[in-house]
């Protein structure tokens, strides 16, 4: 779990035949699991969340003449365009589609808060932007998502990029991640409660609330408590969370009275497990983490949102067997769970259980 995850710097080094030196930059993120707070967060709640060492990749090169190019190196796609000093892109054969996005926002919300202009944009480059540790396959060899929060880690890490091809003053962490998560509401159509964009921006352990202006929400890092242990695991299908948030949504629109006090409950426990976290007090956390996943269950048996599909309910029994918390990582359906306990033997113990069902 790293300590610190935006990292941009500059590299330097010779174009081959061109007897020149053109600048490089690079910079990671990493993806997340979310601890607690799932669907209650878009409400208000605070959460909690650990970044994973699993980063995504975003790699400027520059380029001699006016046109650069997008690369996704794990599909092995290219894109040319030319953006301009009002943040558009114009591609110049075929548009990437949903693989352009990261790179539209980002341009787009610089350009909103006057960080972008006309010198950056006459620089041409190829940007590489890589989350291939996203992506596993599946046993027909089809590339799946993992649900690690990759296009948030891949948008903060591109963030980070033009922010020092622009040549931009150093941000502060707070307007980073406002600026951030700016983007990924572009990118989202306007949702998501910017957990996973706040994680990829600050790694580590972080407790997130809601902003009341609506810059992104508050964060602050957490020391992992000394005797708890957690193990994180795939449940072997990946999710859409979109189609669950549209379910949650239909849920809301038509029981909004039962909606608010589901919203209400986890909200009520998410504040628990955090002041049990704070106070390391890993028995109260795991008693509240497993009273979440007990609330979550019961909001998707009244709402059919597909939480606990994917496998989640038999690897919550599972782990509830040997005296272990098991609740599903974000929105759940699929995607990665994790099982939570004050003992590491215990765990060995669920895991085994775990890979042979």
């Amino acid at each position: 779990l790293p300590s610190t995850a935006y990292t941009s710097c500059c590299a330097v080094r010779s174009a081959p035949g061109r007897g020149c030196v053109l600048p490089v930059i690079e910079a990671r993120a990493p993806g997340k699991l979310v601890i607690v707070g799932e669907y209650a967060v878009l409400h208000g709640a605070p959460g909690i969340s650990v970044a994973v060492d699993v980063p995504a990749r975003a790699r400027l090169e520059f380029l001699a003449g006016a046109d650069s190019e997008l690369l996704i190196p794990d599909t092995g796609e290219r894109f040319g365009f030319r953006w301009d000093a009002a943040g558009r892109v114009s591609w110049l054969d075929n548009a990437p589609g949903a693989l352009g996005l990261p790179l539209a926002c980002c341009l787009a919300t610089l350009a909103a808060q006057g960080l972008w202009h006309a010198a950056a944009a006459a620089s041409a480059c190829r940007i590489e932007l890589d989350t291939a540790a996203f992506h596993g396959r599946s046993a027909a060899g089809q590339r799946i998502k993992l649900g690690l929060g990759s296009s948030a880690a891949v948008l903060v890490a591109l963030m980070g990029a033009l922010l020092t091809l622009a040549q931009a003053a150093p941000l502060t962490h707070d307007e980073l991640t406002a600026l951030c998560c700016a983007a990924h509401r572009r990118l989202q159509g306007g949702s998501g409660s910017g957990i996973d964009v706040a994680t990829a921006v600050a790694g580590g352990v972080i407790s997130i609330e809601p902003s009341a202006d609506d810059r992104g929400p508050r964060t602050k890092h957490l020391a992992w408590p000394r005797d708890l242990h957690m193990l994180a695991i795939w449940s072997g299908h990946s999710a859409s969370t979109p189609a669950m948030l549209a379910r949650l949504q239909n849920y809301r629109e038509q029981q909004a009275e039962a909606c608010a006090d589901h919203m209400a409950q986890l909200g009520n426990i998410a504040v628990q497990s955090l002041s049990a976290w704070q106070q390391e007090d890993v028995a109260a956390m795991l008693a509240a983490l497993d009273r979440y996943a007990s609330a979550l269950q019961q909001l998707d048996q009244d709402a059919d949102i597909g939480i606990y599909r994917g496998g989640h309910a038999a690897m919550r029994a599972i782990a509830r067997a040997h005296g272990a918390v098991y609740k599903p990582s974000g929105a759940g359906g699929g995607d990665f769970g994790i099982a939570l306990a004050a003992s590491g033997q215990l765990l060995d113990a669920v895991a085994r259980d775990f890979s042979n069902r």
